[in-house]
């Protein structure tokens, strides 16, 4: 039964992999201009030698991701996404940790109140507050500028902060905190020399989400940037180089190519620090 129980974890996992990866590996192959078609459709396949032709045959080529790395600049999208997410990210830390804390160590008037108004924050369509935000970038000069869209992702950034670290901070012992407070230690050191380093993991957990958030997000992109801090996720859905704004066709080749691209330094970011990470997901379980 054990022998059976397991192999049947294995085609789970295997199936669930299966379906997690295979979006992933057509746009990677997309991005190619490998065309599959011919394999399901029985139509126009021919052996040449041993080599498979369809539809005119297959050209791997990485032509687009090159040009998307020359021609048209990706860099300067990734660059500009970076920025933007570090900026937000750093104001929402500011914000969200000492707010977390508070909440984690103490009892006060209107605290479920702060913490609900906090979680009605996160859910907040983008589509309810685009109209008013774009109105009023454009009156006080924050379109299409860092700091505008640094500070346009708080409404996603501080939520997650200030929420996760909450969980982190409660689940420090509280014979900590009495230890160091009796020692004669301030509210200030014990947040910066006892609560912030037991929970380095998590705060590194909290800061890829929060990042991966602010990469991945398209609304306010969309709608509050232009030419000169246009991000990668704006970039992806209405293609490179020239913008949608042009009327050109959009090639999907290119928009394939430039999901991959987009996709590879949160990878990166994640797999870097997995072991943080990890720990970070799993701080309170043994509590």
């Amino acid at each position: 039964m054990a022998k059976k129980s397991s192999w049947k974890k294995v085609v789970l996992l295997v199936l669930a992999s299966l379906w997690v990866i295979w979006p992933l590996s057509i746009m990677v192959e997309e991005g190619f201009r490998i065309d599959i078609g011919p394999f399901f459709s029985g139509k126009g396949t021919t052996f040449v030698g041993k080599f498979f032709q369809g539809q005119g045959g297959i050209r791997v080529t990485p032509i687009v991701y090159l040009r998307l790395l020359t021609v048209d600049a990706f860099p300067r999208l990734v660059l500009n996404s970076s920025i933007i997410a570090a900026l937000s990210i750093g104001i929402s830390l500011a914000v969200g940790i000492p707010a977390a804390y508070a909440l984690a160590r103490y009892k006060f008037s209107g605290k479920a109140l702060f913490t609900s108004f906090i979680l009605i924050l996160r859910t907040i369509s983008p589509f309810a507050v685009i109209v008013p935000f774009f109105i009023a970038y454009g009156q006080l000069g924050l379109f299409d500028t860092y700091v505008g869209m640094a500070l346009v992702y708080l409404i996603i950034n501080i939520p997650i902060v200030t929420l996760m670290l909450r969980g982190f901070f409660t689940d420090i012992p509280r014979s900590i905190y009495e230890a160091a407070t009796t020692s004669g230690a301030s509210e200030f050191t014990i947040l910066r020399k006892v609560a912030l380093p037991l929970i380095i993991p998590g705060l590194v957990a909290t800061v890829i989400f929060a990042f991966v958030a602010t990469w991945n997000e398209f609304t306010f992109a969309q709608f509050l940037s232009g030419i000169s801090v246009k991000p990668v996720s704006r970039a992806v859905w209405s293609g490179f180089g020239e913008s949608i704004e042009s009327f050109r066709v959009l090639d999907f080749d290119e928009l394939n190519a430039g999901g991959t691209l987009a996709l590879i330094p949160a990878l990166i970011l994640s797999l870097a620090i997995k072991r943080y990470m990890a720990r970070g997901l799993t701080l309170g379980t043994t509590h």
